[in-house]
């Protein structure tokens, strides 16, 4: 994302706290149980002023900005008065709060966790300098942890998303290297997102596990510079994991556990809906876990 606007002249760290594991370690020392509803009113008003704190100026004096925005959420923008710019430059030497701004009241007014993060993904999408994108990503993050959200943060290359927080371990581990690597192979990342995006919702975990697929698909390929199908494609695919220095146990266990992957997928999500929702994690990572596999391999041979 190449940056438009000024940069600010220096955005200040957030706030460090002496644990960084927020409320949850003192709650549970006390034996204090937190509902879903304070840990969201905690995230959104630690995030309110991470934004206030990087942004706000910004959003005070810019009256494009603010409309960019709005524009990109599809919700009604202010309508052009008699000398903005003018207007927008005072704003902020006037004492102009940012809790009186139309973003900040948007953003207030949002009472859905899921939606409330597609508002702060939305600031990812503006023209703004790569250092406003990673302070806010920086503060984004620091706030989850100390909210204890069910959600999580990831950035690939000069992208960034929020995303369900599923197991802890693997995401870091896997699916934040999975997005990274995959910047190379543009199809297999965009269905890698989809995956992603769709697992927070319960009416589309079919969908998602489709588009893991996709991914997976793609990729291989991308790889073998073919467009076969994914289980016409497995000869192949063991044949340049031969040819890329695995051993001979690892590409009889990929045999087996891509075969059986293909036929699930064939006859339980492609041209099926048996699935079952206990499969649809341990799915998701076998796929995710596949495309790591596939892509160490080429990170294994340019290093």
């Amino acid at each position: 994302m190449k940056a438009s606007m000024p940069v600010n002249s220096k955005v200040s760290p957030p706030p460090q706290p002496v644990c960084r594991s927020g409320r949850s370690s003192f709650n549970a020392r006390f034996g204090i149980t937190e509902s879903d509803e304070e840990r969201f009113r905690q995230f959104k008003n630690r995030t309110l002023d991470t934004v206030d704190r990087i942004l706000g100026e910004k959003i005070l004096s810019s009256r494009q900005l603010e409309r960019e925005y709005l524009h990109f959420l599809g919700k009604p923008c202010p309508t052009t008065t008699t000398g903005p710019a003018f207007k927008n430059a005072m704003a902020v030497f006037s004492g102009a709060d940012f809790a009186q701004s139309v973003i900040y009241r948007s953003l207030d007014q949002e009472n859905s966790l899921v939606e409330y993060c597609h508002c702060l993904d939305a600031f990812f999408h503006l023209r703004l300098p790569q250092t406003d994108l990673q302070a806010l990503f920086d503060g984004f993050v620091s706030d989850l942890k100390l909210s204890s959200i069910p959600v999580r943060m990831a950035r690939y290359g000069e992208h960034y998303g929020f995303y369900q927080a599923r197991l802890r371990v693997l995401d870091e581990r896997v699916v934040d290297a999975d997005l990274t690597w995959l910047c190379d192979y543009p199809k297999a990342l965009t269905a890698f997102e989809n995956a992603l995006a769709q697992s927070s919702d319960p009416a589309k975990q079919r969908e998602m596990l489709d588009s893991s697929r996709i991914s997976l698909e793609n990729l291989v390929r991308q790889l073998l510079g073919n467009r076969r199908n994914l289980e016409n494609n497995k000869e192949a695919l063991l044949k340049w994991m031969d040819n890329h220095d695995t051993n001979t146990e690892t590409r009889q266990m990929m045999r087996q556990l891509f075969q059986f992957y293909c036929e699930y997928q064939n006859n339980h999500v492609k041209h099926g809906d048996g699935w079952k929702p206990a499969e649809v994690n341990f799915t998701f990572y076998l796929t995710a876990t596949f495309i790591h596999l596939l892509l160490g391999l080429v990170k294994q041979d340019t290093a």
